[in-house]
């Protein structure tokens, strides 16, 4: 027949581990860590049986290492063991009420693993603290107080955490790889980079170790080591999207451009391209003097914008593809961007759309269309320097100098567009010939801001000046 609980409790004292299975058989919470940047969300490890497992201690304690369960508390484990199977969080309220100054440490653990299960945070934190403060070398207590710390993105002391955790002779790969995580959200890159290296000695197979290194080698500019690393993760699963975003990061730190917007094609066709992906490739597009795939991926940004929000990365696209004189491109972005956006733009917005419009019509040849919008934007507000300067343009073409000086000399008041409205005043004095009033306005320019350009432009004004 077994022995009954009480009969014998300095047996069970002996060997706790037999009696605690049970009740340490406790699941760590649901919600995981977050990441910054893709390539680990924490979700693969920290739903892992096995890791929960010995997370949480569900082998019982080890001999010797850690705080054994006093005798006189085995009777109020064994009634929170009846009432885990029916309701944890009452169990949890058992036993913190059952807790003292003088319980145990083992005890304090078990509190705090309850109540890390139950998403009790703050109070699993000072169980477990109440805890190592019993018995400071307490191993796991040390290794699930750096998980908690992680999962409150509290990353300096998860660190503290879980590297005593290795110095008290914890290297599982995972709790190496949870410490990488830590210090790579803490910008401590070399030691992310070792940490998970012993990761990966230790779990070779691991993805989110690789993805992990692969972070903070591109941190440390360990370029080509990255892209190699990532190269590896991809042929491994090719449907990885986040191996392919970072190995493209990679790519643009090698100076190889078409190599990442090969990458984050990839990622679109995998249907995981998110808005910075896209505009990240139309931008190296429009670096490649590609302004028609630039277009499609700026369009792309535009049709996946459901919730209509991202009107400034899109007005900022068509701007980009003007100023870079593609005029047929910024027109599609533009009517795109009018079919999403247009029927709830503030009139701030409104102006700028229709500022830019003005410019597409002007390059293909509608002068009056762009002289129309320009003066109705003007009007509607007056402090719209961009469109002063636009119509001024206009203007000093169709040969009305002196509206154009004017419209320039307005815009000059306003303190965002002197810069430009100067510039513009030194271009027309030169077309007529008045040096020095057009050196008179780049030097002012100058002083507002120096640009090489304008420099070589005053230096060559000031030598047509001719001595009086």
């Amino acid at each position: 027949m077994p022995t009954s609980l009480n009969s014998k409790p300095g047996l069970l004292a002996a060997v706790p581990g037999l009696f605690l299975v049970s009740l340490l058989a406790i699941v760590a919470p649901s919600s995981a860590v977050q990441a910054a940047t893709p390539g680990w969300d924490g979700t693969e490890v920290l739903n892992d049986p096995e890791w929960r497992k010995s997370f949480l201690g569900s082998y019982g304690f080890l001999s010797g290492a850690e705080p054994q369960v006093k005798p006189s508390e085995l009777e109020v484990l064994r009634e929170v063991i009846d009432v885990m199977k029916v309701n944890v969080d009452a169990a949890a309220s058992m036993l913190a009420q059952r807790n003292t100054p003088d319980s145990s440490a083992a005890f304090d653990f078990i509190l705090a693993n309850l109540q890390f299960q139950n998403g009790n945070l703050d109070a699993a934190v000072a169980s477990y603290e109440a805890a190592i403060a019993k018995f400071p070398d307490f191993r796991r207590a040390h290794k699930n107080l750096g998980l908690l710390r992680t999962q409150k993105g509290e990353f300096k002391k998860a660190a503290q955490h879980l590297s005593r955790a290795v110095e008290l002779g914890d290297r599982d790969g995972k709790n190496y790889g949870l410490l990488g995580f830590a210090y790579l959200n803490l910008e401590n890159n070399l030691a992310a980079e070792q940490a998970y290296r012993n990761a990966i000695l230790a779990q070779p197979d691991t993805r989110d170790w690789k993805l992990g290194l692969g972070r903070a080698l591109l941190a440390i500019e360990k370029h080509e080591e990255a892209a190699a690393l990532f190269g590896g993760l991809i042929q491994q699963n090719p449907e990885d999207a986040s191996a392919w975003l970072l190995q493209a990061n990679a790519f643009l730190k090698l100076d190889q451009p078409m190599a990442a917007a090969v990458n984050l094609e990839s990622v679109r066709m995998l249907g995981q391209a998110d808005r910075s992906s896209l505009v990240l490739l139309g931008d190296i597009y429009m670096n490649e003097q590609m302004p028609d795939m630039a277009k499609d991926a700026y369009l792309a940004v535009i049709e996946s914008d459901e919730g209509a929000s991202e009107f400034a990365t899109a007005y900022r696209a068509a701007e980009l593809l003007v100023r870079t004189q593609s005029y047929a491109q910024a027109a599609e972005v533009v009517a795109s961007i009018e079919k999403k956006y247009a029927s709830d733009l503030p009139l701030d917005n409104e102006l700028e759309l229709l500022t830019l419009k003005a410019k597409i019509a002007r390059a293909g040849g509608r002068e009056k269309e762009a002289a129309r919008i320009l003066e109705s934007v003007v009007e509607r507000d007056g402090t719209r320097g961009d469109a002063l300067l636009e119509l001024a343009r206009y203007e000093n073409e169709r040969g009305d100098r002196a509206k154009a000086l004017l419209l320039i000399e307005r815009a000059q008041k306003l303190e965002a567009h002197e810069y430009k409205a100067l510039i513009e005043h030194a271009q027309i004095m030169v077309a007529s010939r008045k040096y020095e009033e057009a050196a008179e306005s780049l030097r002012a320019a100058q002083e507002i801001k120096r640009e090489p350009r304008i420099a070589r432009f005053l230096a060559r004004v000031e030598q047509a000046i001719v001595p009086r």
